[in-house]
């Protein structure tokens, strides 16, 4: 039975990528031609609906905890897996910014590029400016770009340094920017990261054999517009760090129950 199971989200997950290349590669062309500037949310509306498509098929719950801002146009988040990217898909319209080599992924390179995704070469500076300018542009129209600033994935088991150059854009914009911790729980915690030389394609039948998938985000407060770059790279951190160590997160919470009760 479990194994008739796995052939079947197998199956479903194939049916969804193959109408995902082709939403991407006919659908949505079509209709921004159709459409016009109105295509821009009927496509958001399609993404967002796949996306939640597969965390079902994945039976990928995702647990929300803080309160997500609907003013912070810019949201980063600490990475693990691929899923972290079809589960933030799933909360509603955005543009991701992501790594280079996410381009070459099969298929899900092919997906990123067609939604959108603005990739960054961390090894070329002249490209690295062109994306931070677009990435300013669509903040100023109002966009929501989702940002992982480690620029790499871990194990889940560490948050490495933000580069404080990828939050430029916003400094330039004048934008809020939240901070969201992600967690997987249960067996997703040992097979959910994405790290490494692993591959794509071994990693997804890996995925398919859980019964479930847990995965927690935290939205942080939101920092306020006019923060210089660096300092919104090591704000974020530290509040995902805190939201990651429920003992460091109790330990401000009761040093800010004490300094509130000293002040009152």
């Amino acid at each position: 039975m479990q194994r008739c199971r796995q052939w079947l989200k197998a199956a479903l997950i194939a049916g969804m990528f193959l109408i995902g290349v082709a939403t991407v590669g006919a659908v949505m062309p079509v209709l921004s031609r159709l459409l016009g500037r109105r295509a821009a949310a009927v496509n958001d509306a399609i993404v967002v609906n796949w996306n939640r498509a597969v965390c079902r098929i994945l039976n990928l719950h995702v647990h929300i905890g803080g309160n997500p801002d609907p003013s912070a146009r810019l949201v980063v988040a600490n990475h693990i897996s691929w899923l972290d990217i079809i589960a933030l898909g799933a909360q509603g319209p955005c543009l991701f910014v992501a790594k280079r080599e996410v381009a070459d992924w099969p298929v899900m390179g092919y997906l990123a590029k067609g939604i959108g995704t603005l990739f960054i070469d961390r090894g070329d500076i002249a490209q690295t400016a062109a994306v931070a300018e677009q990435m300013a542009w669509q903040l100023r129209q109002g966009k929501r770009l989702v940002l992982f600033p480690e620029g790499t994935t871990t194990a889940g088991d560490r948050v490495l340094r933000f580069h404080g150059k990828l939050f430029h854009p916003a400094q330039l914009a004048g934008v809020r920017v939240q901070a969201v911790a992600l967690r997987y729980g249960g067996a997703a915690k040992r097979c959910a990261p994405f790290v490494g030389e692993d591959e794509f394609l071994p990693h997804l039948i890996e995925i398919l054999k859980l019964e479930r998938i847990d995965l927690y985000l935290h939205y942080c407060c939101a920092v306020p517009s006019g923060v210089g770059r660096d300092e919104l790279a090591q704000t974020t951190r530290k509040q995902i760090v805190a939201a990651l160590d429920p003992e460091i997160s109790s330990r401000r919470r009761r040093f800010a129950e004490s300094r509130s009760v000293m002040n009152s």
